[in-house]
């Protein structure tokens, strides 16, 4: 009797070795689509990508000790964006982001155009989900139908995904709340003349690397957090003048400060609130400031000062 029952309880363990084996296969097979659409591609960014990467890295490191021992995920922003966006994460958590843009000049030098610190960040899986869902589709089906997703971005300010789906118009979603942006706009954007595609092995060899090797930062100084649409003093103040807006970000910090880039606002999601500033040095060189905007019920992002004096003004609200 014992004979015949150690051959059945090998054939047991076996059966339930396969069946234990299926499971696992079919449960990768049903989150391969979610997991596929948020893949990183490191290989496709160049070597001078990843060497300025870790330079800004660098940077922030020495105000915040976490982006030194980050892990760096890089994302192309296209097409045409001539652009990559650099996730850092430690243990799967995130700590921030950076937003590089290969500026527009026959040198083709790459700029910090935008980062971010902290656990909330641009082009997050669940956020695109939940915008997703509002729209009646989700992740798997989407690309089950032969549909795909695209990280775009739009000067000055504007990160966004592009949903293009089988005979049907694309769709365009904010990657910093969610929301849905208006399609024709964003297609005029992406049919413009600075919108061309670029070759990513002849830009591996021209990019240009600033010499940024003793850059540092300050800690980051919070401001006080409110909603400018329920503060809206602002609208009936003056704009700042450009020499008193970092004497009033570093000198009167409790005073609340809106950003507004007029005409420009849906680039930048906006109006909205002056939330932090941290100041970028050079052994021996003035400093430049990162303002953060936002940060209320959304995104904190970090963008250099003198690009939004190009772009917009600040306002004080009255008391």
């Amino acid at each position: 009797m014992k004979k015949r029952l150690r051959p059945n309880r090998r054939n047991i363990r076996h059966c339930l070795s396969i069946f234990m084996s299926m499971i696992i296969c079919f449960t990768l097979l049903s989150i391969w689509p979610t997991t596929h659409a948020a893949a990183p591609t490191n290989r496709l960014a160049p070597a001078s990508v990843e060497q300025f990467a870790q330079q800004q890295v660098n940077a922030l490191g020495t105000s915040n000790s976490d982006w030194l021992v980050a892990k760096l995920e890089y994302y192309p922003l296209g097409p045409g964006n001539h652009g990559w966006f650099v996730h850092a994460s430690i243990q799967d958590k995130p700590i921030g982001y950076m937003i590089m843009i290969i500026s527009i000049n026959p040198q083709g030098q790459l700029l910090l155009s935008e980062y971010g610190q902290g656990e909330q960040s641009l082009y997050h899986n669940e956020l695109l989900g939940q915008a997703l869902e509002r729209q009646g589709l989700d992740i798997k089906t989407l690309q089950t139908a032969g549909g795909k997703l695209t990280r775009g971005y739009a000067p000055p300010l504007l990160a966004y995904w592009k949903v293009e789906r089988v005979n049907h118009p694309a769709l365009y979603i904010d990657a910093s709340n969610g929301d849905l942006l208006p399609a024709d706009r964003l297609e005029y954007v992406e049919t413009g003349s600075e919108m061309k595609s670029f070759d990513l092995k002849e830009l591996q060899q021209q990019i240009a690397i600033p010499d940024t090797a003793m850059l540092q930062t300050s800690p980051v100084i919070i401001q006080p957090a409110f909603d400018p649409s329920f503060q809206l003093t602002w609208l009936t103040s003056e704009p700042l003048q450009p020499s008193q807006i970092k004497q009033q970000l570093q000198q009167n910090y409790r005073e609340a400060l809106v950003f507004s880039a007029e005409e420009w606002n849906l680039f930048y999601g906006g109006p909205l609130p002056v939330s932090a500033y941290q100041l970028w040095s050079i052994a021996g060189s003035e400093s430049d400031l990162y303002v953060g905007l936002g940060g209320f019920n959304s995104t904190q992002r970090f963008i250099p000062l003198n690009k939004l004096l190009n772009d917009g003004h600040f306002y004080k609200i009255n008391p």
